[in-house]
């Protein structure tokens, strides 16, 4: 195993206990058995090491071409639930190199996309930072609902994501699916 794999994993057992913000890359080191030159060769910060982890070990359970946006939630819901404690950890920083953003990051680039395939006006500022505050409020629906214990259905989450999304990202998205 390569050590990249160490670390992904010796995070993934450091995100089961506490947010990423209380993790020191000293306790990643330690928990891998490595020096800090192994670690910067390989990561930024903690920060990268978190996202790489999730990345690698998370999000590639989700479809990489999804069908529809309620298909491509409802698979991230059902990950990020499998994954509760690690993804609530790691999305528990607003550092600006966070799981956090990078997941908004994911979400935003993703709409983008299917906007754009659906036809919509992308050359509207209004639009794009409408986009960036709906990833950021359905990062905030997420971390509700896994802080909770996941207790509310996908579906009941799912249906709270739609109802936040902006009006205009609404109707190029459903109009183009319907």
């Amino acid at each position: 195993m390569n050590m990249k794999k160490y670390f992904e994993q010796g995070m993934l057992v450091l995100l089961e206990e506490k947010n990423i913000d209380n993790i020191t890359v000293g306790e990643i080191i330690e928990e891998v058995g490595s020096c800090k030159g192994t670690f910067y060769k390989h990561y930024l910060d903690k920060y990268s090491l978190c996202c790489a982890c999730l990345q690698n070990r998370i999000y590639c359970e989700v479809s990489q071409d999804p069908q529809s946006w309620e298909q491509f939630m409802k698979q991230c819901l059902s990950v990020f639930e499998k994954h509760a404690r690690v993804v609530l950890h790691a999305f528990d920083s607003s550092d600006v190199n966070s799981a956090r953003h990078y997941h908004e990051n994911l979400t935003y680039k993703y709409l983008i996309k299917k906007y754009a395939e659906n036809g919509g006006d992308m050359s509207s500022a209004l639009n794009l930072l409408a986009l960036k505050l709906y990833c950021s409020a359905i990062t905030d629906l997420i971390m509700n609902w896994l802080s909770d214990g996941c207790k509310e259905s996908k579906e009941s989450i799912y249906s709270l994501i739609c109802a936040v999304m902006p009006q205009t990202v609404f109707r190029e998205l459903s109009a183009k699916s319907a």
